[in-house]
Formats: C-alpha cells, structure tokens, sequence
C-alpha cells in the first residue's frame, strides 16, 4: 500500500515538474495566441473599434495621435509599412505583444522566486484575469500595449532589486520610459513602487542610489518626444480622457458614492476570479499561504496596496467617479505574481496546486477562442450585430472605380469619412488611398483637400439606421476646407450583413465630389 501511495506522489511530482517547465508552458501559450490569431484571420475582416483605430492612424508616423500615448501606434505603423495592411498584421501584432508581456512576467517572476517552478504558476494566473486574458483580444489596443508595459516595467524593477548594476538601472528607466508610453494612467505603477520599496528596508538603499538618476534619464529620453508634443495639446489630448473619468457633479456626495461603487466593482471584478482559483488551487494549504510572509511579497502586497490607496484618493478628493476595470490592469497587473510569492513565502508542495491551474488555465486558452468565434457566428440567429459583422469591405469596392485615373489629373482620390472606425475600415480595404476623418483625433492636422482631384465622402449611422443628410454630417468640413458651396449627389448604398440572417441590411451613404484645381 505504501508503495502504491509512494509511486502516486512521485508520479505527481514528476507530472508536476514536467508542467513547471518554462518551455512547457511557452510552447502551449504560443499555440494559444497562433489558436487566436487564426480565430480573427477566419472572422470577417471588418474592424473592431480599436483594430479600426490602429488602421486608420497607421497613415502617419507622429509624435501624438489624440487621447492616448502612441507607442502602439508607432508599432502598428512599423508593422504595416513592413508587411502591409491585413488582417494577420494587425492581429500578429497584438498577439506578438501579448506573447511578449507574459514572457516578460515569467522573468519576472523567476527574478525573485525560491523556487523557479512558481514561475509558470505566476503566469497561469494572469489567464485568470477577464481584462487580459479576453478584452484584450477581443479588442483594446492600448490596453495590450499597457500589459506589455507593466509586464516589463515588473520585471526591471525586480531585476534592479535583486542585481543593482548599472544596466539594471538602465533597464529600468527603460522600461519606466516604455510603459509610460502605453497609458497614461500607467504612470501610477512606478509612483507606487517606489512608495512601496521605500516601506522595505531591504530594497530602501536601491532607490537612494544615485544611478537611480540615469534610470530617470533614460525614461525621459524615451518619453521626450511625446512629451513636447503632449505640452502642445494637453487640453485637446486630455479632455476625452478627463470627461470619462469625472462628471459634471465632481466633488458631489453622490459622485463619490458612484466612485466608489465604480472602483468597488471594478477591482472586484479584476481580482475576485484570480483570487478564487488560487483559493481553490491551494485549498488544503491555503491558510498557510495566507499567512507566510518575506521581503518579496510584502514589497508586492504594498505595490497593490498602494495602487488602491492613490485610487480611493482620486475619488475621494480627485473627483474620479468612473473606474474602469480596463483602466485598472497595468496597475493591478501584480496581483498573480503577488499570490505566487506568498505560496512561495509558505514553502509548500505545489504539485496538485500547480496540476489544478493548470486545468483552469488549459480551460481558459479552449473557452476564449470558442467565445471569440462563437460571438460571431450566433449573430444572424440573435440580429444583434457587431462591428466585425458590418459589411465595409462592400463599401470599399464601391469605391474602388472611383480611384481609377485616366490620366488627366495626376492628383489622388482622397476619402473622407464620417467618423474614425469608417475611415480605419476604409483604409485597411484600400490601404494605398489616403483616408481622412471629417473630425480629425485631437492634436492632429486636419488634411488639406487642394492636393486631390477627388473626393468621395462616406458616412452611416452606427446602429445601422438610413444616414443622415449630406450637409448635416459634413457641413462643418466644408466649411472649414472653404467648399461651401460644392454640390454633391449622396446615394444609399445597403449590403448584407458578413455572416448575417438573409435579409438583413446595412446602409451606408455616399457621395462623389470632383475637387476644384
């Protein structure tokens, strides 16, 4: 009996080792992010709201496109003037970008970890988080970038922690530089980090050392060019993002009390699943690991800490009333590695702990491409339509005799779109025609129409409804381009839904309008 029971552990054990394996593991996530690059390669290729964006801004290579830092839009427009416009090169993009942000937080990982093998356990757990694992390959361009950030930014932190050489402290500065990049809000994770190694003494001289300037040079160097253009047009580059974080009642009994019922529910709902399936991996030893403690994780538990801590400031005394659990990833990010170093703290046998995540995770990498096409497919059953389902590419070849040059005019045809996810769907279906919006993003030049013989304007109504009238959506444009008085002849244009129930129509409207010399 006892050696039944012996042969059982250690057949456990070496299972167990075998799936701790940091090759093991790369191996499975690379064919996961191939599974979901194929799921959007065989999915109707009109863009989501995000992958429009990317397309659409991939025109131009600028220091700042509006709302948000333009790290991912440089990448997005390196990756199509390498490879040009298509679906494998926007979707290969964030895949590649997710791939690296997981490999960056196994390094992490590894970098203060006893035990190497948890490595893999702090990577299984960010599968567990809804906003990586899903959102951002559902959509979220920005947000993917910002998890690559973090991932980066944690692992340079450890790294300068535990090595404190000189390319630490480069390194560091680099990655504070880059995750700066991606978000905004990112700039909260450094701030608290360091708050957090200060409350450590331990790591308290790392941050006191004068190298710890160089790692601030170099983040500025990173970011400078941004910056200065982000001086420019703060207002413009600022307001949406201020808008949708504090209403017109700011400071308001009532705007806080929605604040925090915002931050309540979206940290809930960015922890409660990862913590439940750590709680459920470790039921037999988790009260050990809730209560084994050492440098590595209190830093981390601190990090955390005071990530909510600035949080509940902001709404409190910072007028924010909107939390977005998107919002919250690159700064709650931690949150697996932060379990992974308490279990690591406790010094127990991770065999079954590390069998069970591996089954929720395995669960996770088959659930989220079946949602991914599935929500698709069931669409002509529901007639709830999504945004892949719109029939651009119809449009597009409407438009494509209307490019055609006899000769006459060596000028372009230029397109003008009514808003910014038609001009991205326009440009990745006709990606050597210059696409513009009505409405530039704020911060960016608004395109002169002198240098084109043509332009075909396009617009729509995004729930699908007859488009409004020609001068009602374009009146401001003309005026402002000095065409008020061009005439033009909009047509209704209606094609079926991609993948749709027979029958079903969208129309779009459009118009054709020779340019004067």
């Amino acid at each position: 009996m006892h050696s039944l029971e012996g042969s059982h552990f250690s057949t456990v054990r070496v299972s167990a080792d075998r799936l701790s394996r940091g090759r093991t593991f790369f191996t499975v996530l690379a064919v996961y992010f191939l599974v979901n690059m194929g799921v959007r390669v065989v999915l109707p290729h009109a863009l989501e709201l995000d992958e429009g964006e990317q397309a659409y801004l991939s025109q131009w290579l600028l220091a700042g496109y509006g709302t948000q830092p333009p790290i991912y839009n440089w990448l997005q427009y390196l990756a199509v003037h390498l490879f040009g416009m298509s679906m494998p090169t926007l979707s290969g993009l964030k895949n590649m970008l997710l791939f690296g942000a997981y490999g960056f937080y196994f390094l992490a990982a590894r970098q203060v970890l006893k035990d190497k093998r948890l490595a893999v356990v702090a990577v299984l757990g960010l599968l567990t988080i809804p906003q990586v694992s899903f959102e951002a390959q559902r959509d979220l361009s920005h947000t993917v970038a910002a998890i690559f950030g973090s991932s980066l930014f944690l692992f340079a932190l450890f790294r300068l922690l535990s090595v404190p050489t000189l390319a630490s402290f480069l390194l560091f500065g680099l990655a504070t530089g880059i995750g700066g990049m991606t978000k905004y809000n990112f700039v909260l994770l450094p701030l608290c980090a360091m708050l957090a190694v200060l409350m450590v003494s331990r790591f308290r001289d790392r941050v006191l050392d004068w190298r710890i300037l160089l790692s601030g040079l170099v983040a500025l160097l990173v970011v400078a060019p941004h910056a200065v253009w982000l001086l420019d047009n703060f207002e413009a580059a600022s307001s949406r993002s201020v808008d949708k974080l504090i209403s017109a009642d700011a400071g308001t009994l009532a705007a806080i009390s929605r604040g925090l019922r915002s931050l309540l529910l979206s940290s809930t709902g960015f922890m409660a699943l990862t913590a439940a399936v750590f709680a459920i991996s470790l039921r037999e030893k988790l009260s050990t690991v809730m209560r084994a403690d050492d440098d590595w994780s209190r830093l981390a538990g601190r990090i955390l800490a005071f990530v909510m801590a600035v949080l509940l400031g902001m709404v409190l005394f910072g007028g924010v009333d909107d939390v977005r659990d998107r919002w919250l990833t690159p700064l709650l990010l931690i949150l697996p590695l932060y379990l992974t170093l308490k279990i690591d703290a406790a010094g127990i046998d991770i065999s079954m702990p590390l069998k069970r995540l591996w089954v929720t995770a395995a669960a996770i990498m088959v659930i989220v491409p079946l949602i991914l096409f599935g929500r698709v497919a069931i669409d002509p059953f529901t007639g709830n339509y999504g945004y892949v389902n719109i029939p651009f590419d119809k449009l597009a070849k409407q438009i494509e005799p209307e490019l055609a040059n006899d000769g006459s005019d060596p000028r372009p045809v230029l397109i003008i779109a009514a808003d910014g996810h038609l001009a991205g769907n326009m440009r990745f279906n006709l990606p050597d025609t210059t696409v513009v919006v009505s409405h530039q993003p704020a911060g960016m030049v608004t395109t002169a129409v002198s240098a084109y013989r043509k332009a075909v304007f396009v617009w729509r109504r995004s729930d699908g409804t007859v488009p409004d009238g020609f001068q009602t959506v374009f009146g401001r444009y003309l005026k402002t381009q000095g065409l008020e008085g061009l005439s033009a002849n909009p047509v209704i244009l209606r094609f079926p839904y991609s993948w749709g129930h027979e029958g079903d129509q969208y129309p779009f409207a459009m118009a054709v309008v020779d340019l004067p010399d």
